[in-house]
């Protein structure tokens, strides 16, 4: 797994020299408006016949609890959006490979499978890039199996924020409720929280941000708060391509560890 995350740092390294030239033109006066990095989701939305794709390259996460170690690797996390205009997008998400692994004492158990799908739509309110606050609505369709299918759909509601303050940072937060799959694969149960962060522009083409997440999962088979402090950086290599790191850290039991993420975000 170590060698795998290695060998995914340095393919995006190789990636970012090669376009590296290409920086001088990162900025040509519009938002990329990618959804990735970080735990929350913006307001903004692609323009009437923009197309977006976005990868997670690898996702990695850790849990370590007396005696036992639980590792799970996301590759190929994948998210499609189209804008429609009016400031109005539908999305589609297709989970990626998943595999999961742990080690108890001796024993060691691993597993695997495709990631369900999702269909979302969102809109906002205001300009398709300068939008402050936006809804979004979605559905999660059993097309994987576990670790990466939860076994039954669910849906849920997002209320995306993002305010300008001094200095260049902006205040970001995105509220969610859901109808969240219960633990067992059938059934749904209320889930609700929210993320809130701080995001600032380094450069024209650099970009950082700090959240915290927490979310309350009522599962029949033991509620849960799960909450997460994020660290996450974009890099706009050019007017439509963006490089992207995130790494989180748990704040409660409920939550893993560590985390990783790597991918990129690509407009048409």
């Amino acid at each position: 797994m170590q060698r795998t995350i290695r060998v995914v740092l340095a393919a995006l390294a190789v990636l970012a020299s090669v376009l590296a030239p290409t920086i001088a033109h990162a900025d040509d006066g519009s938002d990329l408006c990618a959804n990735r990095p970080g735990l929350g989701t913006p307001p903004c939305t692609l323009p009437a016949g923009g197309i977006m794709v976005e990868l997670a390259a690898v996702g990695w996460e850790r849990t370590i609890s007396p005696g036992r170690r639980d590792d799970s690797l996301v590759h190929g996390d994948a998210l499609f959006r189209a804008g429609l205009g009016r400031a109005t997008e539908i999305e589609i998400g297709l989970g990626g490979w998943a595999r999961s692994f742990s080690q108890a004492g001796a024993i060691s158990e691993a597993a695997s499978g495709l990631g369900d799908a999702t269909f979302a739509v969102r809109h906002g309110f205001g300009s398709e890039t300068e939008a402050k606050f936006a809804v979004q609505a979605y559905v999660a369709v059993p097309v994987g199996r576990p670790p990466g299918g939860a076994g039954d759909w669910g849906a849920g509601v997002l209320l995306p924020i993002a305010l300008p303050l001094p200095a260049g940072f902006s205040l970001i937060a995105t509220p969610e409720i859901a109808a969240a799959v219960n633990a067992s694969g059938r059934g749904r149960h209320l889930a609700w929280g929210a993320v809130a962060g701080l995001e600032h522009a380094l450069t024209r083409a650099v970009s950082l941000s700090a959240e915290v997440s927490a979310f309350r999962d009522d599962d029949p088979e033991g509620a849960a708060t799960e909450s997460r402090f994020a660290l996450a950086a974009a890099w706009r290599v050019s007017r439509s391509l963006q490089i992207d790191i995130e790494v989180d850290f748990g704040l409660t039991p409920a939550a893993p560890d560590h985390a990783l993420l790597l991918g990129f975000a690509r407009r048409f």
